[in-house]
């Protein structure tokens, strides 16, 4: 079943509803879990107060000032729809210029069944994360890119777009193709995820960030297909 999402947070009116009621018109959750430290210098908890509508944009907030060792307060969304299988999923943002966290826009099953739009804020000069994660056994490898940014991100809006396909992954970069990925496709239904963390990882998101990082969303566009869920 083909279905579309649009979602222009300008439209948002806090007289008439919350930002969860807006939010849930629209088919969205906010996430509210918590992953524990493991190798990580830090956890991350995904909190519904770090999510809010401000001027026209969604605003997903980590918290800055962390100890080591600390859950990192980190904000995240999703689609209702779980069972979407291929689409097109277009995000139009304005990243955070403050080291330590990452921002991900992401088709998600499980770990093995995902494919990843991220920006690590401790890294702008290496470029965009675009990946694949691996979907074949333990010793197969994530296909990945990564792209220099074709304009900086902090400064203004820019759309990023994920289109899924049974053969691809492709990237864009306001309407320009920057990366097709063939191996490691996702083959799952999914749901699609926003979210904004840190973990202290120094090989990834770096931080925890010393003060609030602040990722603004002023628009979502999806159009996607969804399965009818075998019963078990």
């Amino acid at each position: 079943m083909a279905k579309t999402l649009c979602v222009d947070f300008s439209t948002f009116d806090p007289s008439n509803l919350t930002v969860a009621q807006f939010l849930a018109q629209n088919n969205l959750a906010i996430a509210t879990y918590t992953v524990n430290k493991s190798v990580d210098a830090c956890g991350r908890a995904f909190r519904k107060d770090n999510i809010d509508i401000q001027d026209g944009y969604l605003t997903m907030k980590v918290a800055g000032g962390t100890p080591p060792g600390g859950n990192v307060p980190s904000a995240g969304i999703r689609t209702m729809d779980k069972n979407i299988l291929y689409g097109t999923f277009k995000t139009t943002a304005i990243t955070s210029p403050i080291p330590g966290v990452c921002h991900g826009f992401f088709t998600y099953k499980n770990d093995r069944q995902e494919a990843d739009i991220e920006i690590l804020t401790a890294s702008y000069e290496t470029g965009l994360r675009l990946t694949n994660q691996n979907n074949h056994g333990i010793r197969s490898q994530n296909t990945h890119a990564i792209v220099p940014y074709p304009a900086d991100p902090r400064t203004g809006e820019h759309e990023y777009t994920l289109e899924w396909t049974a053969d691809a992954t492709k990237f864009y970069f306001d309407g320009v193709l920057v990366a097709t990925l063939n191996t490691n496709v996702p083959y799952e239904p999914s749901c699609f995820v926003w979210n904004s963390w840190s973990s202290g990882n120094k090989r990834w998101s770096a931080g925890p960030p010393a003060e609030d990082a602040i990722l603004k969303i002023s628009k979502i566009e999806i159009e996607y297909n969804t399965v009818i869920p075998q019963k078990s």
